[in-house]
């Protein structure tokens, strides 16, 4: 197949070389230093399990409008979510007109992401997607470390013949690239679910700069990590989506069991990045206040998270 990766961060850098190593056709848009070094030397990439090491190709993203859409099966959106509004206008532009488009696979934190893309694309072309099981990030321009098994689940946000025979393909080229991935029919829910896991360790690692292992490991903390998805699930029900209390203590024991890893937001304030605040804790807020209730534990951590990194 032919892809177009959206982003090449540690997912986006980690889904690549997958592909390319299963004998895939992949083009990447990054931009600033890290489009300058894989225009200019080998991407890197170190896993347990797999390493990569290779020219790859890739563009900002105006010059990818100058390609023809019909030259990719599907666009692999891996970008942070605050990017999601501006991506959806540029694909808006570059798909203006055309017969054939590709199909968009959302790998994004946050559970709004597709919400947004449907407001500008075909929803019917619109997969919505997450992986989980894995850490990922850019060391330096060009070199990127991972850990874990990044476990995906895809659903198509309107199904239909065309975007169920295209999921199943996609599966087997994912399956085939050690990517292990299964179909999800409610995709939404498996949203949520990580979304459970994202607000649970995502800010309060990047307020207290620690990996996950350090907070899930420590008595008080990962009760508070406990609270935290808590409300998560409690905010799902505003969207009509139950999780059930023995779903949250299997997320909860996912993460305390997995590889000690710095989750996004984390590598996002060490970078001096812009962080996902409003994408996974604020979405929580939101959706507990639309119920008449609060979110003390998200409210909390998410508050003290900004006012700190943001005035620093």
């Amino acid at each position: 197949m032919r892809f177009l990766i959206l982003g090449a961060g540690g997912i986006g850098s980690y889904f690549g070389a997958r592909l390319i190593d299963a004998g895939h056709d992949v083009i990447f848009v990054a931009r600033g230093k890290q489009l300058e070094a894989l225009q200019q030397k080998k991407l890197k990439l170190q896993h347990p399990e797999f390493s990569f090491f290779k020219r790859v190709v890739s563009y900002n993203i105006d010059e990818i409008k100058k390609i023809q859409v019909q030259n990719f099966d599907a666009v692999l959106i891996a970008t942070k979510s605050t990017s999601t509004l501006s991506l959806a206008n540029d694909l808006k532009e570059w798909f203006a007109n055309k017969k054939q488009i590709p199909y968009i696979i959302s790998l994004q934190n946050g559970v709004d992401n597709e919400e947004i893309l449907s407001t500008h694309l075909d929803k019917t072309h619109i997969i919505a997607g997450l992986t989980r099981k894995i850490g990922a990030h850019i060391v330096s321009p060009a070199v990127i470390t991972a850990t874990g098994t990044a476990e995906t689940i895809l659903g198509a946000i309107e199904p239909t013949k065309s975007n169920e025979s295209f999921l199943n393909e996609l599966k087997e080229v994912f399956n085939d690239a050690k990517i292990p991935t299964q179909i999800s029919e409610n995709i939404n829910v498996e949203l949520w679910k990580k979304l459970i896991i994202n607000n649970g360790v995502n800010a309060i690692c990047a307020l207290l700069k620690e990996k996950t292992g350090e907070i899930m490991h420590h008595e008080k903390l990962s009760k508070i990590v406990y609270g935290l998805m808590n409300e998560t699930a409690i905010a799902a029900l505003n969207k009509g989506i139950n999780i059930s209390k023995n779903e949250v203590d299997d997320m909860f024991d996912l993460i305390t069991n997995f590889d000690s890893i710095k989750p996004s937001m984390l590598v996002d304030v060490e970078n001096n990045r812009e962080i996902e605040l409003d994408e996974i804790c604020t979405v929580v807020i939101k959706n507990c206040e639309a119920q008449g209730l609060d979110a003390p534990y998200t409210r909390t951590i998410s508050t003290i998270l900004e006012y700190v990194y943001y005035k620093k």
